[in-house]
């Protein structure tokens, strides 16, 4: 006996294992890297080679902090500032108190992810030691506002001879408000 439907639901299986393969050739199975920062409600996706150190912190810093071979990731929230403008003058001004900034590298500019999300990108050299004969640090502070209204700021900081631009265009890419 031939079942009547047979060729209908063979006809069905053969469309949605398509449907299946073409999804999985679209990327719908790629992992993802992305990591939330708490309380600030701010992720990224840096991609592989992160590892996440959930390490308990405390106000104004926010958990996870990100290590990798090129570099450091940390996040801060400015519970007090609002204005964008405001939070990245302040955080310079911290920067140069508590830092052996060299001359002439503190520079601020405006960034756009490509989720839209504005602010201002702070970055400049530091020498960590007194007798170091050149800088050794390279940071990035990427000030914004997150949903709450809150201004925000995540950290890159690399050595300048391993600084990669693919982080930073990770950054500017896939830092969004949560």
């Amino acid at each position: 006996m031939v079942f009547p439907a047979l060729p209908m639901i063979q006809k069905f299986m053969r469309l949605l294992t398509l449907a299946v393969l073409l999804l999985l050739a679209a990327g719908c199975g790629k992992p993802s890297h992305r990591v939330e920062f708490k309380p600030a409600l701010v992720s990224v996706d840096l991609g592989e080679g992160w590892q996440v150190l959930d390490n308990p912190t405390k106000p104004p810093t926010c958990a996870p902090r990100l290590v990798s071979e090129v570099g450091m990731m940390s996040t801060l929230l400015l519970e007090r500032q609002t204005d964008v403008q405001k939070a990245a003058d302040f955080l310079q001004e911290a920067i140069v108190a508590a830092s052996r900034v060299e001359p002439n590298s503190l520079k601020q500019e405006p960034f756009t992810t490509d989720s839209g999300l504005t602010g201002i990108h702070i970055s400049y050299l530091a020498r960590t030691e007194k007798t170091a004969t050149a800088p050794d640090t390279r940071s990035h502070d990427f000030v914004f506002r997150n949903r709450q209204g809150q201004c925000v700021s995540v950290n890159y900081t690399t050595s300048p001879r391993v600084e990669s631009p693919a982080i930073l265009e990770a950054i500017r890419k896939t830092l969004r408000v949560e």
